[in-house]
């Protein structure tokens, strides 16, 4: 309802701040004329109303337009400009736009991006250059069409077209060896690859976005609630990186989660190069799968925000919940002791747990049993500290 509301206002003519200013002064004068008796004071009222009048009648209604939007990388990194390139056709009847603005909405903020409208003759199509600051994603348009009578007293604008998203991913440093679990078990208990490749490892119950063709009808009966086969591939590795989005923990939330997504997007490099099934989840809740592809893990990252509602407990269960694997990497600014000791309860799920404390937005953890703990101060600092660790099995 509220979007069809908005796009029936879109074109609408309207006066700017100084065209409301006139409308002011018009009926102050009008009231006062009509009021006191002054016939001059009712004439210059209604002067202003017939300009505003005639700039609403030159501006006229914008012609509705086609809107193609082509970007030329639609994902990089931070430092790094996004070519946009833009081409228009009108369609329909009315006047032809004065000024064209690509909206463009990131991690600070919303702003408009001005260009010239396209005039008839002109060829081909028209473009510009974003500088992508930090990381996050940015939605460019739709576009916006304006046009202005010369007087700047009335204006109309229509809104065109879809949007196109750029994802901006962290950057990240290096890392060597690759923290191993456990690897080649003949049981498949821990694993290397998602369930659902080779060999039946045991069954579980049902987690919502299980695939449904997994769920073992009889042992659901049997239970009396649905249960799912657990099919493991056993001559891979695999990991689990969870990166905290938690808000209000760390004293600059963005520039915090930041660190957190290029020290996680170090981990799932490393863990893609070296061909290892990795699975990247967010606390507040989001996941995802790599297929051979980091792409997809560093889209999630670039898409990561603050989330006043993720509750890191919440994840340690629902890690609990799933499919055991091999090494499990969590990813924190501000991470406490105690729940330092709830993350080390997986133990028995996950033969290699890891933990990445990040110290300049939080404290240094101490050693923890059974836990690899790193405290780096950053996430240029995390390679030298990893690559110093001694990953034996």
């Amino acid at each position: 309802m509220f979007r069809k509301k908005r796009q029936a206002r879109s074109g609408a003519v309207l006066p700017t701040a100084r065209g409301w200013l006139v409308l002011a002064g018009g009926v102050g004068l009008l009231s006062a004329g009509v009021l006191f008796g002054y016939r001059e004071l009712v004439i210059l009222g209604a002067v202003a109303f017939a300009v505003l009048l005639i700039a609403a009648i030159l501006v006229g209604r914008i012609r509705p337009m086609t809107v193609w939007r082509t970007v030329a990388v639609p994902r990089v990194s931070p430092g790094d400009d996004v070519e946009v390139l833009l081409g228009t056709t009108d369609n329909g009847r009315g006047r032809a736009a004065q000024l064209l603005a690509d909206q463009v909405s990131g991690p600070d903020g919303v702003r408009l991006v001005e260009l010239p409208a396209a005039r008839p003759g002109d060829p081909g199509p028209t473009g510009y250059r974003l500088s992508a600051k930090r990381r996050g994603v940015l939605d460019l348009g739709p576009l916006e069409s304006r046009r202005r009578d010369p007087l700047g007293l009335v204006a109309t604008r229509r809104r065109s077209g879809t949007t196109e998203r750029v994802w901006v991913h962290p950057r990240w440093e290096p890392l060597g060896a690759m923290p191993t679990g456990r690897t080649d078990d003949p049981q498949g208990i821990f694993d290397g690859v998602r369930a659902g490749s080779v060999s039946f490892s045991g069954l579980r119950e049902y987690v919502p976005g299980d695939d449904v063709r997994h769920i073992h009808w009889r042992s659901s009966a049997r239970h009396n609630r649905l249960m799912v086969r657990e099919n493991v591939d056993t001559s891979h590795t695999r990991l689990a990186i969870v990166a905290d989005d938690r808000a209000g923990a760390a004293g600059d939330d963005l520039a915090a989660l930041d660190e957190v997504a290029s020290a996680a997007a170090a981990v799932a490099a490393a863990a893609v190069h070296g061909r290892w099934s990795c699975e990247l989840r967010l606390v507040s809740g989001r996941t995802s799968e790599s297929t051979g592809d980091l792409a997809p893990l560093l889209d999630l990252l670039a898409e990561a925000v603050p989330s006043t509602d993720a509750q890191l407990p919440d994840e340690l269960w629902r890690l609990r919940k799933r499919p055991s694997g091999d090494t499990l990497v969590l990813v924190s600014a501000s991470i406490n002791s105690a729940e330092v000791r709830q993350f080390a309860q997986l133990r028995d799920r996950y033969p290699r747990l890891v933990l990445i404390s990040l110290r300049r937005y939080g404290t240094p953890i101490g050693a923890v049993p059974g836990v690899t703990v790193i405290n780096a101060y950053d996430s240029r600092d995390l390679a030298g500290r990893w690559n110093n660790e001694r990953w034996s099995a």
